[in-house]
């Protein structure tokens, strides 16, 4: 069995030497682990995907075309780290097998805080795949922990072996300096990055807004919660030639009705506060992932107004639809004046100021003409 340990990288995979595993693993992107270096972290990814019940949970669950896969059957197997966040880690394996190749991936939780968000996480996933049926989160497999060892000091790590959405990719808002506009630049590490056309954009913000409505519980006002495209929770594909969106976790389902009302919630207002949210957090980024807080430009109105409603009309045909008909809830939105909407968003403004403070800032600077256009927009709407 061949086993590779592999960095992602913009240029291509970057193969570690024996050198670079003598490297301190870094457990956030800035602060180096006291003992485990980034051979132990990648010798403890290798050891938890070789456990018996990691390999059956996959081949069990109906994945590739073999139903059991023991040691003797892998020819080879690629470790490769894809991203280092604040709480956890992100690595994909691809397995080759004598007839077949499959690609997962592993999150990693190395501190007390990750490893809590990531069994929080782990049940939120199980939670929505069983409850909603639906394709755009990833399937999870196997959960578990490892010891890792160095001398007398050890570490628990806890991993988590999910789906892999292969040829999907990151995306982040970014500066096109040929000529100074605001583009999504698509993070293709394969066939390379590339900016995303007007139509692509519109499509990718659509589709995510439709996504979060879909996940929406009408009984508990419960949502996906929170999220950011900052950490790249949403990425794209291309499927037939259209765009295809997918959501890659979700680290919270909650109803946030809790900060506005103690009282019994109006399921209209609740879906609203719901919608208005999603309009501003929509539009909001970080310039290439990493530097100044961003803010999209103003299709994302439109956009996320139209994947509201059209995930709507899903869940009305389902019949999932609570508080009354669509129709309904368009013509109350259409009834509101400017300033009332305003005043709706003003109370969501404890939330804003509560998740990041250059978000916060960034909102208000631009939330006077948002809600302008909002308001324009969902007075010419037509369902």
């Amino acid at each position: 069995m061949i086993i590779q340990y592999l960095f992602s990288s913009p240029e291509g995979d970057i193969t570690l030497g024996p050198e670079d595993l003598k490297r301190a693993f870094l457990i956030t992107p800035s602060q180096a682990h006291p003992f485990l270096t980034l051979g132990d972290y990648f010798n403890s990814i290798k050891t938890f995907i070789l456990m018996d019940q990691a390999r059956q949970s996959v081949f069990s669950s109906g994945v590739g075309s073999k139903t059991k896969a023991d040691l003797d059957d892998i020819r080879k197997i690629l470790i490769r780290s894809e991203k280092h966040g604040v709480l956890y880690h992100l690595a994909s394996v691809e397995i080759f097998l004598k007839a077949q190749r499959l690609k997962l991936a592993v999150s990693i939780a190395v501190s007390k805080d990750g490893r809590q968000w990531l069994g929080r996480e782990c049940g939120i996933l199980n939670l929505l795949n069983t409850s909603f049926n639906l394709p755009y989160l990833p399937k999870t497999f196997y959960n578990g922990e490892v010891t890792c060892q160095s001398g007398e000091r050890q570490e628990t790590i806890m991993m988590l072996l999910a789906e892999w959405f292969e040829d999907y990719h990151e995306w982040h808002l970014t500066i096109d300096q040929r000529d100074n506009m605001q583009k999504i630049c698509i993070w293709d590490h394969k066939n390379g990055n590339r900016y995303a056309s007007t139509e692509e954009a519109f499509e990718i913000i659509r589709q995510a807004a439709m996504i979060l409505t879909l996940y929406y519980d009408m009984n508990n006002y419960c949502q996906i919660y929170p999220w950011h495209h900052a950490a790249g929770d949403f990425i794209v594909g291309n499927t037939d030639g259209a765009v295809d969106i997918r959501l890659t976790t979700a680290r919270g389902y909650r109803s946030l009705m809790d900060y506005f009302s103690e009282d019994i919630v109006n399921p209209a207002i609740a879906i609203i506060y719901f919608f208005l949210n999603m309009t501003v957090r929509m539009r909001l980024d970080r310039l290439d992932g990493v530097r100044d807080a961003a803010w999209a430009g103003d299709f994302s109105v439109e956009a996320v107004t139209r994947g509201f409603f059209d995930a709507l009309k899903i869940i009305e045909e389902k019949g999932r639809y609570l508080p009354g008909r669509v129709e309904d809830l368009l013509s109350l939105l259409k009834s509101f004046k400017e300033e009332e909407l305003g005043a709706l968003f003003q109370s969501l403004s404890c939330l804003y100021q509560e998740d990041n403070p250059a978000d916060y800032s960034l909102i208000n600077t631009n939330l006077k003409r948002h809600i302008n256009l909002l308001h324009q927009y969902v007075q010419y709407m037509h369902q």
